[in-house]
Order: C-alpha cells, then structure tokens, then sequence
C-alpha cells in the first residue's frame, strides 16, 4: 500500500511530471493514495495520516527539503509497524538526487515496484530534527567554535561547517590570495582568487558551540542554533533503492 506525498510543484513543468507520475504508477500497479503538501497541510502531517492509516510504504516525491520533513515526521512517529521509505528527488543539484534522482517516471517508478530495500543511517540533532543529507554552519566572518567528537575536544575557526547524516564532518577555512601579482593573473584566467582549507573526519557523537548563537541548517532551513549536539541513527529507516543494473559481457558471447 502505497502512500504519496508530493511537494507543491513550483511550474507547470513540474506539474506536468507530477502528473506522468501518477499515471504510470497506475501502470505498474503501485497506484496509491496521492496526496500533496501545502501552506494548509504539511508534509508532516501528511506522513502522520499515511501511519493513522497503517500504509507500508510513503514515498515523497520533492527536494531535499521535502524529503527531509518526510524522514523527520516518519521517525517522530515511532513507528511500530514495518514501512519504507521511496524517495523520487526531483532537484539535479541536490544531495539525493545521484541515488533518487530518475530520467523518467519509468525508471522511478520500476524503482518503486521493485522495492530493493536498504537500511540507512539518519543524522539527529537534538532534541528532534533528523535529516538524511546534511547539517551546516554558514559564518558571515571567521568565527571560533569549540568542537567536541567522542572523546576530544577542540577550537576551530571557521568559515563553513557541514555534517553528514553518518557524521562524516566536513571544516572549511576560506583563504584568500594576498599576492597581488597571482590574484590579477588569476583574475585574467578566471580562477576564483579564494580558496578553500579543508578537515575532514568523522565522529559518533558531535557537540558543538560558540561564543555567540550560530544558525544550524538543513539545507534552506534553520533548525537549531548552537549549542547544539549531533547524533547519528544507525539503520534507522528502510528505504527503496535503484536495483543494480547486471552489465553484460559482450566479449563472453563472441565465438
């Protein structure tokens, strides 16, 4: 039983493919309740009527933002009942559109029928918001923040901080040519004349803080404000995958 919760489509264009969508899910069977987010009507509370109602599968169909609110709301809920997640990303740009995104509603909705089930890790942060791409800090300047993982603790300055949903963490200093001679050849060439110092690593656990209140967010969407503490969910939500494609050797077949 499915269960689908479109985004508000932002053109016609998408209108359109929102359309085909449903039309071909009504092909392959995988016809459902259709439902659609707007200002009167949250993805959240969408997701609660699709568990009230005992579906096993909500499938969200939107950005990363929609997707999101969509995983949020089906962990908030605690579920007690086996149910998956089918994911259709409708931004190229975005963080889920390389493993959701689809060149037809063909494709996405195979995906659906087939339903290749994988367990996922889910970031947290506390006390509620769960996210599947990323959480970051943007700063206006270079800001000093106290960064604690597991056992360590430590002071970074900052341009940029980004944290993965398996709390892979991700810091960005912004350095900036001060030869004047390679900045205007840089410039000639259109190379950009700043430059990124970067640390990555991992952690289980992330508290993080500042001397004054930086906004955390989830892509367009400030959740929280520092300090804040970080934690990931270990296979914490199933969800629908691309099947892998079986590649045939054309050479085995040759005579």
């Amino acid at each position: 039983m499915y269960y689908y919760i479109f985004e508000q489509p932002r053109n016609a264009r998408e209108r359109a493919d929102f359309e085909k969508i449903r039309d071909i899910a009504r092909e392959f069977s995988i016809s459902g309740e259709v439902s659609q987010a707007s200002p009167a009507r949250s993805p959240e509370e969408l997701v609660q009527i699709a568990i009230e109602k005992n579906y096993t599968t909500i499938v969200g169909i939107g950005d990363d933002a929609h997707i999101n609110k969509i995983v949020g709301a089906i962990l908030n809920a605690n579920v007690t009942y086996p149910l998956a997640l089918g994911i259709i990303s409708t931004d190229p740009n975005s963080l889920l559109h390389e493993r959701w995104g689809f060149t037809s509603p063909q494709e996405a909705c195979e995906t659906l029928k087939f339903r290749k089930l994988e367990k996922f890790t889910i970031g947290l942060i506390e006390p509620n918001i769960y996210y599947l791409t990323s959480a970051r800090i943007e700063c206006p300047k270079p800001t000093r923040i106290i960064l604690e993982v597991d056992h360590w603790k430590a002071e970074a300055i900052i341009d940029r901080m980004e944290v993965s949903n398996n709390l892979y963490i991700l810091l960005e200093r912004y350095i900036k040519e001060k030869s004047l001679i390679k900045s205007a050849y840089n410039w000639l060439i259109g190379k950009d004349n700043i430059s990124a110092d970067q640390s990555i690593f991992k952690g289980k656990i992330i508290k993080i803080d500042s001397a004054e209140p930086l906004p955390v967010l989830v892509g367009d969407n400030i959740v929280a404000k520092t300090p804040v503490n970080i934690y990931r969910k270990i296979n914490a939500l199933n969800i629908i995958c691309k099947r892998d494609k079986i590649m045939t050797d054309i050479s085995s077949n040759k005579s």
